[in-house]
């Protein structure tokens, strides 16, 4: 049993030398296998690399064509930011190849072929890559004339990079074939391979935790460009999209969801959905927009109007262009700008541009009618910079100085040799209290003319601030002359005035006590004949006797009416409150004899209380209510109604006023004989009477009064009738 151990334990031993000699062997064996693997590799690798940068440097000189075009296009700089990228990464990978191909001299000559061919291509295109030079003109022209040859350069550049891709798959062929001779070795080798797979797996290990060091710093930089991506969509209010023509599938950025007014993925990111948000009146413009860009897969610049859920309406541009065109799938990458307040403002400035030129014409209009208003007003305007001292004249100013415009320089000076010697020192301390405190009071002087006459001006004068902070001093002077002579003239009729009010007054006090007492004398002596001579007289001598008493009574009925009127003109207009309730039943008591004779019937509504003058209104409503009593029928009893209502100026018709004034309205209406309307207008006249003095009592003074009282109210009478129907005088008088 030990002596089966030993031996055993023997071979065990035997086995692992000779196992770890063969693992040795094999390992030293596959060792040198995988350097000549690895270098056949190395080739390989870097036949793939150039092939690579090859395809990579001619996709760099693609995006640098297709941004110069875009920019020719659009005309928006972002394109030729991509531009100058583009050249940039060209100059990189070009630097690549020339340092991968250094060890190949025939592959350097071909790089220096290529890159004079780059460098004519490059030249084409700086010619018009200048921003300040207008596109649609300049740089289209010059690109229409440069295309042919461009393309020229671009198909050579191509072939040249074909030629160097042969050239490398020449090599690539060879190397490969030493590449599958030396791999085809590898099954002899499995057990080493074993050995081998340790080593690449803790290799690998190490090299997997490197790349995944550099994945995470990658990824960091990508959240961080994502990061400032969204947020730049957030501060220029705008989105992107994407559409895959092939499968017609469209994916949203979140920000191209909020400028629609919805958070990100609301909906589903489909054509239909977003039409759903077009205004009904451009959704033509966006399907138009759409089935361009399926067949010209691409999008110029296009403005459409969208609705968005809180129902305001906003302004987009959408651009888009196609992206991976040599590739299978091909998809159309665009932005969609909020332009709205653009719009907005372009709107505002239109508008502001428009109100500048309607405020600048209003202005020159306002300048000319100011020029006509100087003339016509008879006065000249005048400003005073107190920062340099110097005066601007209007054109009027120096025409009333009799000059012509500009016929001399504005200043205090050439102002004094024309003020009156006696007014001189007026001028002169109103110009020092100016410089000193920026005011001065109005001020009367005498100018003496170019013509030698004498003109009499007044100034006025306020002190001005601009914008800008300069202060100056704004006056106007006005030729006050007529007024001056005016006024003399007014005063001296004044004085007639005065002298004709106090011989009216004089007469008032004769027609009041001198005229009445001697006819009060003549009625009392007719009283004392008729009392005691009477039955003495003939027949002819008692008719006299009474037309005698009758004129008498005339008479004094008569300077009673004018000294009524004539009290009426004079009167003050101290307005006070004035019950109309008051004073109709007043006048029913001062009139009841009358009313009971004729056995009248007075109706009438609540009046009001007004602003008045209470004396005056008693009497308009005596004179108003005894004229109906007056002419009344004798075959009806009389009837007066009396209405009361507060009314607009402009329901009125009668009135011939538009506005909102208030009267109060107050209408007597009776049934009395009435007249023809045409004399409407005469029976408010003094002394005029429709009837003879021995029909119907009067003097034809009381409506004259009524009219008066109406005018001292500031007010309105009217008068209505139709013959035997009756007559309505309607009075308006103004709410206080």
């Amino acid at each position: 049993m030990k002596e089966n151990k030993f031996k055993t334990s023997k071979l065990h031993k035997i086995i692992f030398t000779i196992s770890l000699f063969v693992v040795l062997f094999i390992g030293a064996i596959t060792y040198k296998h995988i350097e000549n693997v690895s270098a056949s590799s190395k080739l390989l690798m870097h036949t793939y690399e150039v092939n690579l940068e090859l395809e990579q440097l001619f996709s760099y000189i693609k995006d640098s064509e297709n941004s110069m075009r875009g920019y020719l296009i659009t005309d928006e700089n972002i394109h030729l930011n991509a531009y100058f990228t583009a050249n940039s990464n060209i100059n990189q990978s070009f630097g690549k190849l020339k340092e991968l191909t250094s060890d190949n001299k025939q592959q350097q000559q071909n790089l220096t072929d290529l890159y004079e061919i780059i460098k004519m291509r490059l030249d084409y295109n700086g010619e018009y890559s200048d921003p300040t030079i207008n596109i649609n003109i300049e740089k289209n022209k010059k690109f229409k004339r440069n295309f042919n040859e461009s393309t020229k350069l671009l198909i050579e550049i191509r072939e040249k990079i074909n030629k160097m891709v042969e050239l490398e798959d020449s090599y690539l062929k060879k190397r490969n074939s030493n590449y599958n001779e030396q791999i085809s070795l590898t099954p002899l080798f499995t057990v080493g391979i074993l050995f081998i797979t340790l080593l690449l797996i803790v290799y690998s290990y190490y090299k997997t935790n490197r790349d995944l060091e550099k994945l995470k710093d990658i990824n960091h930089s990508l959240s961080k460009s994502f990061f400032l991506n969204s947020q730049a969509e957030i501060l220029s209010k705008f989105g992107t999209w994407e559409w895959n023509l092939m499968n017609h599938i469209t994916t949203y950025s979140d920000n191209f969801y909020r400028i629609l007014g919805c958070e990100p993925n609301a909906f589903s990111s489909t054509n239909d959905n977003f039409l759903s948000y077009v205004h009904p009146e451009d959704k033509n413009i966006v399907l138009e927009i759409m089935d361009r860009i399926v067949k010209e897969e691409n999008l110029p610049p296009s403005t459409f109007r969208i609705i968005r859920t809180d129902g305001e309406i906003r302004f987009f541009r959408a651009t888009g262009k196609l992206f991976g065109e040599e590739t299978d799938q091909k998809v159309v990458l665009g932005v969609t700008h909020d332009i709205t307040d653009e719009i907005n403002k372009n709107i505002l400035l239109k508008n502001n541009i428009s109100d500048l030129k309607t405020v600048n014409n209003e202005l020159k209009i306002f300048d000319e009618s100011s020029r006509q208003a100087e003339i016509l007003g008879n006065y000249g305007s005048w400003v005073l910079n107190f920062e340099s001292n110097t005066f601007i004249y209007s054109d009027n100013k120096f025409r009333l100085m009799g000059y012509e415009p500009k016929a001399f320089e504005p200043s205090i000076e050439n102002l004094l040799l024309h003020v009156h010697e006696e007014d001189k020192q007026i001028v002169i301390d109103a110009n020092e209290k100016a410089l000193q405190t920026g005011e001065i009071p109005t001020m009367n002087y005498r100018v003496i003319k170019k013509d030698g006459e004498i003109r009499r001006f007044r100034t006025i004068a306020k002190s001005f601030t601009d914008l800008s902070g300069v202060e100056s001093m704004i006056g106007t002077t006005q030729d006050v002359t007529d007024d001056y002579n005016t006024g003399k003239l007014l005063q001296e009729r004044n004085l007639e005035l005065e002298q004709n009010i106090n011989e009216l007054n004089e007469f008032n006090h004769v027609a009041s006590h001198d005229l009445q007492e001697p006819l009060r004398k003549i009625q009392t002596f007719i009283s004392r004949l008729k009392d005691k001579e009477k039955e003495n007289l003939s027949d002819f001598g008692k008719d006299y006797l009474l037309r005698i008493e009758k004129a008498s009574d005339r008479m004094r009925i008569l300077i009673n009416d004018l000294l009524q009127y004539s009290r009426t003109n004079r009167s003050d207009k101290n307005f006070t409150d004035v019950d109309l309730n008051q004073v109709l039943v007043n006048t029913l008591i001062e009139l009841s004899q009358n009313i009971e004779e004729k056995k009248a019937i007075i109706k009438n509504e609540t009046l009001e209380t007004i602003q008045g003058v209470d004396f005056q209104m008693q009497q308009l409503f005596t004179n108003l209510i005894s004229n109906s009593l007056k002419y009344s029928k004798d075959s009806e009893v009389p009837q007066i109604e009396i209405k009361y209502t507060k009314t607009i100026a402009k329901d009125e018709a009668i009135l011939n006023d538009y506005s909102n004034r208030m009267f109060h309205k107050i209408s007597f209406t009776d049934n009395g004989i009435g007249f023809e309307q045409e004399n409407a207008e005469k029976i408010f006249l003094l002394f005029n009477r429709l009837h003879g003095k021995t029909e119907y009592q009067g003097t034809g003074v009381g409506l004259a009064i009524c009219k008066k009282i109406i005018d001292n109210h500031n007010g309105y009478i009217f008068a209505t009738s139709e013959p035997n129907i009756g007559t309505t005088f309607t009075i308006y008088i103004p709410l206080s």
